[in-house]
């Protein structure tokens, strides 16, 4: 190696040890320990957005993850009770209703010991709603007073306002399904040994996460990065993780949902003309600032271009998920090999 490439290589080191000696404890809050969160190992380097990536198991993870108590301040900041009191409009029973029934297929086609299911973080009630007319049995678990109690009375389904740990011993499951929830928690292991725990022999979980390996996740404007996320799995770093946990892993597929590529576009493009993305070590990821609440008739209009462009990419978005390229993870996996 020529002095010019061994000096370029001595700085980018040196940058990046710099950078990672920004990330201490008390910009973060009282820290648990700076260990990987996958893997226990202590060397990183610096990725994209402020966030790190483990040089052991090749996760990447915001530093935020160290933080005591980050779930419970993230639920409370990100999901309480404004959450609740948002106005869901029809665009939004649409697409959550396609999600179900998709999740609903995926469950049919497999081996199933029973019909007992439990679903981590109920967001709006309309899975468990929609999995009991299709003839489950259903409890919920959230972290949220306000939203679990929203669910029960909605819906009249029995919600536990409790972390999966905390869950009473004797309470057991065929079915627990964990979508967009992984990518919330600190500890990934202990989080899916306790899904384990509450399964009956032979008995699945459904999880969803954002996958990292889609190809819009190159662009500042990916959906799946927001500042409410610690971990952003790839398809290898989840099969660690629910191996890790006792699981056998029986399927990993990706889905590139229709509003993926549109989403990333239109959040990196807004984020570049007005100059608002926003880089905060506190938040530890580029966010983009977007108006909460949208009028009706702006609503129909973006999300009638939505659907009209992930109709248009219809061919290629089926070709990005054959790849496992999809912006969506999904595994199932199984307490005991059948």
């Amino acid at each position: 190696m020529g002095n010019s490439g061994l000096k370029r290589k001595t700085e980018r080191r040196d940058n990046e040890n710099k950078q990672l000696r920004n990330y201490n404890f008390e910009t973060y809050g009282e820290s648990i320990t700076g260990n990987c969160p996958l893997c226990g190992e202590e060397k990183f380097s610096s990725w994209r957005f402020e966030l790190l990536l483990c040089k052991s198991c090749s996760i990447v993870f915001s530093p935020k993850v160290w933080t005591l108590g980050i779930e419970e301040q993230m639920e409370d900041k990100f999901f309480g009770s404004h959450y609740v009191e948002r106005k869901v409009s029809f665009w939004v029973d649409l697409f959550e209703g396609l999600n179900n029934r998709r999740v609903i297929r995926r469950l049919a086609r497999l081996h199933l010991t029973g019909k007992r299911l439990l679903e981590i973080g109920v967001g709006s009630g309309s899975f468990l709603s929609y999995a009991r007319k299709a003839g489950f049995y259903v409890t919920g678990c959230d972290l949220s007073p306000s939203i679990s109690r929203k669910v029960e009375q909605r819906h009249g389904i029995p919600v536990r306002c409790c972390k999966i740990e905390d869950l009473a011993e004797g309470e057991r499951y065929d079915i627990v399904v964990a979508n967009h929830v992984l990518e919330h928690v600190q500890r990934p292991i202990s989080f899916l040994s306790s899904i384990n725990r509450v399964l009956n022999e032979g008995g699945v979980v459904h999880i969803a996460v954002p996958n990292l390996r889609c190809w819009e996740a190159r662009l500042p404007g990916w959906i799946g990065y927001q500042p409410y996320h610690l971990l952003y799995f790839s398809p290898e770093t989840l099969k660690i993780a629910i191996e890790q946990a006792g699981l056998y892993l029986e399927k990993s597929i990706t889905h590139e949902s229709f509003s993926g590529w549109f989403l990333a576009i239109l959040r990196t493009c807004l984020g570049l003309i007005t100059r608002r993305f926003k880089r905060s070590s506190k938040d530890g990821i580029l966010q983009t600032a977007v108006p909460r609440k949208t009028p009706s008739l702006m609503e129909h209009i973006y999300r009638s271009t939505m659907v009209l462009s992930g109709s248009i990419l219809y061919p290629f978005r089926r070709f990005q998920s054959m790849l496992g390229r999809g912006d969506e993870l999904v595994c199932i996996a199984r307490k005991g090999n059948m």
